[in-house]
C-alpha cells in the first residue's frame, strides 16, 4: 500500500503509512496549531485558581465550603415530583421558544413580580427559555452591533462569562470598577466618551455578584438612555432578583420595568432570569431571557440554529416553579435570617455590611488570597478571593483584591457554625497569626 503524504505545512519529508496516519497527523497538528487569541485572553476560572491555591495544603479542621454560590436549601417538592414523573417527552425535540404553557407561566410571574403588562412582551420571541442563563449571556453578545475596534463594558468584579462572550465576539472587554465608593456599582458617568463611541454592549448585574448592590430605577434609566444614544446593547443579569434583604430593602427593580415606564417594547435590552437561585434548582439549568422586540426576534433566529433547547420535562417543571411564589418567600426568609446571624457574629468587623441583594458577604480582609489560604489552613473554611474575580488587580482602580466572597448557601445551622469558624480565622489573620504551608501554625 502506498504511503500517504501529510497535509501541506507538515514537516518536510513526512510520509506515513495508513496504520500510522492518525497518530502522525495528530502530532503534526499539535506541533503547528498556535493558541487562538480568544483562548490566550480568557480570564482564568476563579475556582480553578482557588484549587491551585488550596489543594496542596491540608485543612486545619473538617472542610466546609463557603466559596461556591450553589443553593442548598432544597428544591421545591412539587418540582422534583414533576421531574420524577414517567414521560415520553424526552423522545421529542422541544421548540426553541418553549411551550405556550411555560411562556404563560413566565409572563404571569413577570406580571406579579414586576407589575409588567403582558402587552410589553406579547411577541412570542420576546420571552425565550435558556439552559441556565450562562449560555444565554454568552450567546446574546454575538448579536451586539459591530463597531471598529469594538468594546464591551462590564462591572469589575465580574462574572467571567461576560468577558468570554466579549472576546468570542472579537471585542475588547472594558472593566468598570465597582468599589465601595460608588455603591459597588460601576459609575456610568466615569465612562470615557471615546469608549462609548466604540461600545457594542454593556453588561450589568443587579443585584450584583458578589457585592449584592442593587441598581435603582434612576440608574437603570440612565443605562438605557446611554444605550439608545450610543447604539449599544444592554445585557442585564437579574438572576438574584428574588433574593433581597426584606423587609429592610424593597424588591429590586427590573430593566423591563423601565421599558414599560417609557412605553418602549423595542428597547435594545435583553434581561436574564434563572431558577437556580430563586428556586434552589441550579442543576435544572433552566432560566429565560426577555427584552426588546427586534433584538429578541434576532436572538430567537440565532437560537434556532445555534442555541440549546430546553427539554420538555424541564420546561414543565420550570413552569410549576414560576407559578409558585410561596417557596420563594420561604427561601428568601432563610437568607435574611442567615444574614442576621452573620451580622451578629461579625459584629462590625472585616468591613461587614448587609448585602441588599444576593446571598454573598463581601468582607474586607486586606489581602484576599492570603486570607483565603489562612482560613483553609487554620479553620478548614473555603472562601473565594476577590482577587480572582477582578481583572484590575495591581492597579489603582482595583475594587476587589482586598475582599473575600462568602456564600451563605448552607442550611442555617451549618451556616452558623461555618461563620463562627470564619470569624475566628479572620481574627487570627488580622492579628498577624498566619499558618504556613501544610496546615500548621
Amino acid at each position: 500500500m502506498n504511503p500517504v503524504r501529510a497535509a501541506k505545512g507538515s514537516p518536510r519529508g513526512l510520509f506515513v503509512r495508513p496504520k500510522e496516519r492518525h497518530v502522525k497527523l495528530v502530532d503534526v497538528l499539535q506541533d503547528n496549531l498556535a493558541p487562538s487569541p480568544l483562548s490566550a485572553s480568557l480570564p482564568g476560572s476563579p475556582f480553578v485558581r482557588l484549587r491551585a491555591l488550596l489543594d496542596a495544603h491540608a485543612p486545619g479542621a473538617p472542610p466546609v465550603s463557603l466559596a461556591l454560590g450553589e443553593p442548598q436549601h432544597g428544591a421545591p417538592d412539587f418540582v422534583l415530583a414533576e421531574l420524577a414523573r414517567p414521560t415520553a417527552d424526552y423522545g421529542k425535540y422541544p421548540p426553541i421558544t418553549g411551550t405556550p404553557e411555560w411562556r404563560h407561566a413566565v409572563s404571569d410571574w413577570l406580571g406579579r413580580r414586576f407589575g409588567l403588562d403582558a402587552a410589553l412582551l406579547e411577541t412570542p420571541s420576546q420571552i425565550l427559555p435558556l439552559n441556565g442563563t450562562r449560555e444565554g449571556l454568552f450567546l446574546a453578545m454575538q448579536l451586539a452591533p459591530q463597531k471598529p475596534d469594538g468594546r464591551v463594558a462590564m462591572p469589575d468584579p465580574f462574572y467571567q462569562v461576560y468577558a468570554a462572550a466579549a472576546l468570542a465576539a472579537q471585542a475588547q472587554p472594558v472593566y468598570l470598577p465597582a468599589p465601595r465608593a460608588t455603591g459597588f456599582l460601576p459609575d456610568l458617568d466615569a465612562i470615557a466618551p471615546e469608549t462609548f463611541d466604540k461600545l457594542q454592549a454593556l453588561y450589568l448585574c443587579s443585584p450584583a455578584n458578589p457585592q449584592g448592590a442593587i441598581a435603582d430605577a434612576a440608574y437603570l434609566r440612565k443605562a438605557l438612555a446611554l444605550a439608545r444614544a450610543h447604539g449599544f446593547l444592554l445585557l442585564v443579569d437579574e438572576c438574584y432578583a428574588e433574593i433581597y434583604d426584606a423587609p429592610h430593602v424593597a424588591p429590586p427593580v427590573s430593566m423591563l420595568e423601565i421599558m414599560q415606564a417609557e412605553a418602549d417594547d423595542n428597547a435594545p435590552v435583553i434581561v436574564f432570569h434563572s431558577l437556580s437561585k430563586r428556586s434552589n434548582l441550579p442543576g435544572l439549568r433552566s432560566g429565560f431571557c426577555a427584552g426588546g422586540r427586534d433584538i429578541m426576534q434576532r436572538f430567537a433566529a440565532l437560537r434556532q440554529i445555534a442555541g440549546p433547547q430546553s427539554p420538555l420535562p424541564v420546561l414543565n417543571a420550570a413552569m410549576l416553579a414560576w407559578q409558585d411564589d410561596d417557596h420563594v418567600a420561604a427561601n428568601r426568609a432563610l437568607y435574611v435570617a442567615k444574614c442576621d446571624d452573620a451580622e451578629a457574629q461579625c459584629d462590625g468587623r472585616f468591613g461587614f455590611y448587609r448585602p441588599p441583594g444576593g446571598f454573598f458577604l463581601w468582607l474586607d480582609v486586606g489581602d484576599s488570597a492570603a486570607a483565603t489560604l489562612h482560613l483553609w489552613q487554620a479553620q478548614g473554611v473555603r472562601v473565594l478571593p476577590g482577587a480572582y474575580l477582578t481583572r484590575l488587580a495591581d492597579t489603582p482602580q482595583d475594587p476587589a483584591s482586598n475582599y473575600i466572597r462568602v456564600a451563605l448557601v448552607a442550611p442555617p445551622e451549618e451556616s452558623h457554625a461555618a461563620i463562627a469558624r470564619l470569624v475566628a480565622g479572620l481574627e487570627d489573620f488580622t492579628n498577624g497569626s498566619k499558618p504556613v504551608a501544610g496546615g500548621t501554625k
